[in-house]
């Protein structure tokens, strides 16, 4: 990692709000030290960095994350380096500031390595924020019973509408503003937390979908943008799905922009994480009903008193 990329991200404890100008530092630690939770990615800290008010910065050669929105809190350290010294210190910060110390959005992999064995900590998992995997290869495909449906919906869905799927380019940006526009007036976004948040995000990633290096597809019916969907590569075998939006009234079209997105833009990759359901019942069944191999699994973790 070069002087100057250290340079854009201050030493702990100084926090720099998170900006574009970040990507190459903070992707750099997470090539360097990757996880497998959606939101330890460049694209995911970002876009919510309104939303959270995230900022970042540096210690003993690790990237912290601060969620600086009530309750205020820490991802997990990216990095390998004196990683339970680091923890010491941001424990202390938090605690300096009147803060009862806490680690939101922990994955498995990071508790198993480094607090697993450590009695300082109390571990709670938090189902509502479990990431689904699934394999590619199978949601592409739909073979078998377990698809059954899946595979009933998506032929209903062509005998009934032509459509056509296109890769996202910045010349449809416009139009996907516009569709993200019609489906939040659907859903009143703007009355409910979590799609206001998802909505701002969603425009972030947009807005600087070139300088994210995301990968996008639309799916087109009577010449209009109906569905969108948005994702990346996360691991060497693993693509995330960020967004996936559909027009509500086409029965299927989720189901076939989940399996042309895949086949397009993931099919040379084995897993792919559609991550977490918020607690949603509905959204939950839906991730259930594609049958995740696995989940990746997330912790809050908090100092014993």
């Amino acid at each position: 990692m070069g002087y100057n990329e250290f340079m854009v991200v201050p030493e702990f404890p100084q926090f720099k709000d998170v900006d574009i100008s970040c990507k190459g530092v903070v992707n750099n630690f997470i090539s360097g030290s990757p996880l497998e939770a959606s939101e330890y990615t460049f694209t995911n800290i970002f876009a919510f960095r309104s939303a959270y008010n995230f900022k970042i910065s540096i210690l003993k050669n690790n990237l912290l994350v601060l969620k600086d929105t009530e309750p205020v809190s820490f991802f997990c350290p990216i990095g390998s380096s004196q990683v339970l010294d680091t923890l010491e210190e941001i424990c202390d910060y938090l605690k300096n500031k009147n803060i009862k110390p806490c680690l939101e959005r922990v994955p498995e992999s990071f508790v198993n390595d480094y607090l697993s064995a450590d009695k300082r900590f109390i571990l709670e998992a938090d189902r509502d924020q479990f990431d689904y995997v699934y394999v590619v290869r199978e949601l592409i495909e739909l073979k078998g019973n377990k698809f059954h449906d899946k595979k009933n919906q998506i032929n209903k869905f062509k005998n009934r509408y032509k459509y056509e799927y296109s890769a996202l380019t910045r010349n449809l940006i416009e139009e996907c503003l516009q569709f993200e526009d019609y489906w939040c007036e659907v859903r009143e976004c703007e009355k409910v937390p979590g799609l206001k948040k998802e909505r701002c995000a969603i425009l972030e990633m947009l807005n600087n979908f070139e300088a994210l290096d995301m990968k996008g597809g639309i799916i087109r019916v009577e010449n209009k943008i109906a569905a969108l969907a948005l994702g990346e590569k996360i691991l060497p075998d693993t693509f995330v799905i960020h967004v996936e939006k559909a027009h509500s009234a086409l029965s299927g079209l989720y189901q076939v922009i989940n399996q042309e997105f895949l086949m397009h833009e993931a099919n040379d990759l084995r897993f792919v994480n559609r991550e977490q359901d918020l607690g949603e019942g509905g959204l939950r069944q839906a991730k259930m009903s594609y049958n995740p191999v696995r989940f990746v699994k997330k912790y809050t973790v908090r100092e014993r008193e």
